[in-house]
């Protein structure tokens, strides 16, 4: 699958992250504990420079050594009161970019910390417990909000004291941090890939819920959003995924949240959130606390969001828009119709992901008139959701017709008709192959010219041999063989095709040319199929 947001190896957008390479998911706090030879907690005493044959070097990376002080130890011996943890730190005297990040902290003298840690070869002497980082970056130390002696028989009752006494702490950013290690440590299903159990959520919930209303907005916001349970009214970077999850449609190369995910927090302190809405924090907050009730489907609500629609802050209005899509029904219907008209383009891009997460079809004319709206990313948002829908039904595949001339998003709509109707659209899929035709400003997904190619191919492989013989393929043919450099399975592939229906002289040229035109050995790809022609079928 060729993408330009690949859900699981590289783009983890529900994390608000994005790496390119390989990241493993954050262990369980059980497994961690049973990875660690020593677990204490420790103020940091002072940092330096350090060699160790383990570290391999990295760009922009340098091993320290820190020198803490013990406070208690939870797992292990005890060794003396100080132990020297060595780990990889940022380089600060190459703040160049980076392709790729070790696992890595920074200590802060006379800060607490609990630390896991393995034994570094000799006494004293510890080291990280691995060379890469999991999806929790930072996983394996925690932030301490004091220096007093740990609480707790347990791992899991040492970092919940912890935590929880740090919410209170007086540095705003310690009180954030806090928050997301405890929303981190309890999202379970709703954080896809990082997110762990090792906390009770509902425990979690009631702990942080006192803080939406903290004085620090940075603070209050943090709390919301744990509160909201990353639905994916929560965050625009969701959006994709959420229309993916609940449309008819397919939406290659993208990965879906759970269509039956819910909202504990948001179900269970929906007034909290509503007073906070109505009240006179800033419209950040209040938009947030709107937010935070997507998928709660209180029916309550309903009166709550009738009134923030007229709110005079343009987020608040369209936030509540987006909490229509909870509620499907004649009256949401009226009101996604009405707010389509807002003067604020953010409330009518709003209109369009509400329709698309409700999969409201009885609204698509309310799409069409978005998708020509004056602000590109209100079109945008018309036609991500428009795509969201199955064309098997026809108002449906109208529009897209309609649309297929529509340059800055073609050749999208030709693609969704094209998965139920290949032989329709042979033309124009060579035509997109060929160009290698890109929407404007690509939401992500599988490369449109590239789901073009592989519409057309699975097209021809399923016509008989007899078929592809005669001659009346051969336009399709020829834009076949234009696939472009995405990897060898597709040359590779496309060599089997011939090869298979016996069509060796053309098998024969296509190989040369694509040889010629390779910067690397793709003929070993082409002896692979020599040695099993009928092992390549791409299904």
């Amino acid at each position: 699958m060729r993408t330009t947001a690949t859900f699981l190896t590289v783009l983890l957008v529900y994390a608000g992250m994005t790496y390119g390479y390989l990241v493993e998911p954050a262990l369980s706090l059980d497994k961690l504990t049973s990875e660690a030879d020593v677990i204490f907690k420790g103020t940091a005493v002072s940092s330096g420079p350090a060699q160790d044959d383990w570290f391999k070097p990295y760009g922009g990376f340098i091993v320290r050594e820190t020198q803490f002080k013990i406070i208690s130890i939870i797992k292990g011996d005890k060794t003396g009161d100080q132990l020297i943890f060595r780990h990889y730190d940022e380089d600060r005297q190459q703040p160049y970019g980076r392709s790729f990040e070790p696992q890595h902290y920074h200590f802060e003298s006379g800060k607490a910390y609990v630390v896991f840690a393995k034994r570094g070869g000799s006494a004293g002497i510890f080291r990280q417990l691995w060379m890469y980082h999991k999806i929790q970056r930072d996983q394996g130390v925690v932030r301490c909000a004091d220096t007093k002696p740990v609480a707790g028989k347990t791992t899991k009752e040492v970092l919940w004291r912890e935590l929880t006494a740090t919410l209170t702490s007086d540095n705003v950013g310690d009180a954030v941090y806090a928050l997301g290690q405890l929303d981190q440590m309890s999202a379970g299903d709703s954080l896809p890939l990082g997110g762990l159990s090792d906390f009770d959520r509902k425990d979690v919930l009631a702990a942080v819920q006192g803080l939406m209303v903290n004085r620090e907005s940075n603070i209050a916001q943090a709390a919301i959003g744990l509160v909201g349970s990353h639905n994916p009214y929560m965050s625009d970077e969701r959006t994709l995924h959420w229309l993916t999850a609940v449309g008819s449609a397919k939406a290659p190369g993208i990965g879906a949240m759970d269509p039956k995910m819910g909202n504990l927090g948001g179900g269970l302190y929906w007034k909290d959130l509503v007073a906070l809405a109505d009240g006179k924090a800033p419209d950040g907050t209040r938009t947030m606390a709107i937010r935070a009730l997507g998928l709660a489907r209180e029916p309550s609500l309903k009166e709550p969001i009738g009134r923030w629609l007229t709110d005079s802050s343009p987020a608040v209005r369209a936030s509540a828009v987006l909490l229509l899509a909870d509620f499907p029904g004649p009256e949401a219907s009226r009101h996604l119709t009405a707010m389509g008209n807002d003067p604020a383009p953010n409330v009518r891009r709003c209109v369009a992901h509400a329709i698309g997460f409700a999969q409201q079809a009885k609204l698509a004319n309310v799409l069409v008139r978005l998708l020509a709206d004056n602000e590109f990313k209100v079109r945008q948002a018309a036609a991500m959701s428009l795509l969201s829908f199955s064309p098997k039904e026809e108002a449906v595949a109208a529009i897209f017709r309609a649309n297929l001339e529509n340059e800055e998003f073609k050749p999208l709509f030709l693609v969704a008709l094209a998965h139920e109707e290949p032989a329709e659209y042979l033309d124009a899929l060579a035509t997109a192959v060929e160009r290698k035709t890109e929407p404007k400003q690509f939401w992500g997904g599988q490369i449109p010219a590239f789901t073009a190619w592989e519409i057309l191919f699975r097209f021809l492989q399923a016509r008989s041999g007899d078929e592809i013989r005669s001659g009346k393929f051969n336009r399709y043919l020829d834009a076949m063989e234009k696939v472009g450099n995405y990897s060898s399975s597709e040359p590779r592939d496309i060599y089997a095709f011939y090869v298979q229906r016996g069509m060796n002289e053309r098998a024969q040229t296509f190989r040369q040319e694509a040889n010629k035109a390779a910067s690397y050995d793709l003929d070993y790809f082409f002896k692979q199929v020599d040695a099993n022609p009928s092992a390549y079928k791409r299904q």
